[in-house]
């Protein structure tokens, strides 16, 4: 992040601070609602879809319409597809399913467990479309002047990984708890092993080949992450802006994602051509936006009712 980047973050920051903090102090927080069952039918946008701030060389944008149920106890289930909606191809591209259990230890120090089933399409190029499911758990610790959290979790593709992320933030609020506004000022450090990243290189790898190599009968890949150990993957700095009603609300988060640390990829393809030759190859397959890192900025938008 260039150092004039940073510091505009930094004045808008400051200036949201002067902004909300008085109204802060008048304000009524919104109460969770935990005494109350419901359902919660959603619809977002997003702009790109990003992973630990990788991403396709083609944008990945979703239209993702979605319904949970939320019970009083803190346990909830969703589900929801997302629609590829770009300029080049359109398709359900993923299918979801959700079901967690939030809990408070005291009224500052709150957590969470959850697991993912999700269903990618086979064309899907998606970074994260090799995961087929995860486990995890978060905690979150509220200083009053400052938010912070952290997180696990087990993510099952071809081989497991495991991501870790730590995060700070700072929530302002206008109004009540019926009628509520929050924004949140975020910075968040993302941590993962990148045995994920082999899955999406391979289709990547051998849909490029079926379109480039002639008399192309099969092809077979392999590919192997260099170092995939745990590894420091991004910085995001993002600004969730939330308003939430008594049966509807809406969001927009606009993020700027940081990668760190360039995953590179070795690939061995054994090809089959239709006049029966084989042969095998070895490939240096990481891609430029590995050998060459740059921020992404995106942003998600999404509007909810419950009943």
């Amino acid at each position: 992040m260039t150092l004039i980047k940073m510091r505009s973050f930094l004045l808008v920051c400051c200036c949201m601070y002067s902004v909300f903090s008085s109204a802060q102090e008048k304000e009524t927080k919104k109460t969770d609602d935990k005494h109350t069952s419901y359902f919660k039918a959603s619809a977002n946008y997003l702009s790109n879809s990003l992973y630990n701030g990788r991403k396709d060389s083609l944008a990945t944008p979703y239209i993702s319409p979605g319904i949970g149920y939320y019970d009083k106890s803190g346990f909830y289930i969703t589900g929801g597809i997302s629609y590829l909606a770009s300029s080049s191809e359109s398709r359900i591209d993923l299918v979801s399913f959700d079901a967690g259990y939030d809990f408070s230890f005291s009224d500052n120090f709150t957590g969470g467990v959850y697991a993912n089933k999700s269903f990618y399409n086979q064309s899907s190029t998606a970074v994260k479309s090799d995961i087929k499911g995860s486990i995890g758990g978060t905690l979150s610790y509220d200083l009053g002047f400052l938010q912070l959290s952290t997180g696990i979790d087990v993510l099952f593709a071809d081989k497991a990984d495991i991501a870790l992320n730590f995060g700070l933030a700072h929530a302002f609020y206008v109004g009540d708890k019926d009628d509520l506004w929050t924004i949140t000022p975020s910075v968040t450090t993302n941590l993962s092993t990148l045995n994920f990243y082999e899955g999406y290189t391979n289709r990547r790898v051998g849909k490029n080949a079926k379109s480039k190599i002639p008399n192309l009968a099969s092809i077979t890949t392999t590919t192997t992450v260099n170092n995939s150990k745990l590894t420091l993957m991004d910085y995001e700095i993002s600004l969730p802006i939330n308003y939430d009603g008594k049966k509807w609300g809406l969001f927009f988060t606009p993020t700027l994602a940081l990668p760190q640390n360039p995953i590179s990829t070795t690939t061995v393809s054994n090809i089959k051509l239709k006049n029966g030759t084989e042969s095998t190859e070895t490939h240096d397959t990481t891609p430029p936006s590995e050998k060459n890192l740059q921020n992404t900025f995106y942003v998600e938008v999404g509007v909810y009712i419950k009943f």
